[in-house]
């Protein structure tokens, strides 16, 4: 399977450019059928980037919750598959789809490991990578005179979600992601799954 283009611009969470600025560590844009993408010097400031962005969504505008995250972040007027999207993270993450995700180290962890899988269809980014990342973000809520715990690992963190429900088929069964990824096999069947619902009609 080719690379995503965004992984190779090291922009596993698949932001597009800012209106005004650039996102610290952005060294350019890329062009991609989807349009514009950010590239990052590295993956640790492409990481970084998704996870300021989504601090903002929670302090800023109230957006806390895997429904609204993915409403703003990947919505349906851009065409995108915002429902599974959506699903797909809370599932991840471990709340229901309109239920707050708490703010902890352990969530925010989960939520943007769970876009990246989303963005690029893989595990793209190492843990090391996504830990350093979030230290970076603590190391700037600290600065800024906001409280850094919500992003500074625990002693005794949560133990990380299993997947629980997976669908085995053969063959070579694939769908497309958002940020240009391709699904094969049980997580094609699974995001296929969410997006049209059990009983084969769309989500609602």
């Amino acid at each position: 399977m080719a690379t995503p283009s965004i992984v190779a611009a090291n922009n596993p969470c698949a932001l597009r450019p800012l209106g005004r600025g650039r996102w610290k560590g952005q060294t350019g844009t890329i062009q991609t059928k989807g349009g514009a993408y950010c590239a990052f010097s590295s993956a640790l400031w492409g990481v970084r980037a998704g996870l300021r962005n989504l601090a903002t969504y929670r302090r800023v505008h109230g957006l806390v919750t895997p429904a609204q995250i993915i409403q703003r972040w990947a919505p349906a007027a851009d065409n995108n598959p915002e429902t599974a999207y959506a699903k797909f993270i809370a599932r991840r993450v471990g709340v229901p789809l309109n239920a707050p995700i708490p703010d902890d180290y352990e969530h925010h962890r989960r939520l943007v490991s769970a876009i990246i899988r989303f963005e690029t269809g893989s595990h793209s980014v190492s843990p090391d990578v996504i830990a350093q990342a979030m230290a970076l973000i603590a190391g700037e809520e600290r600065a800024a005179g906001r409280d850094p715990s919500a992003w500074e690992a625990s002693d005794d963190p949560m133990k990380p979600l299993t997947r629980s429900k997976e669908i085995a088929v053969g063959g070579g069964a694939a769908s497309v992601g958002v940020g240009g990824a391709i699904y094969y096999g049980r997580e094609a069947v699974d995001v296929a799954r969410e997006a049209v619902g059990d009983g084969g009609k769309a989500a609602s």
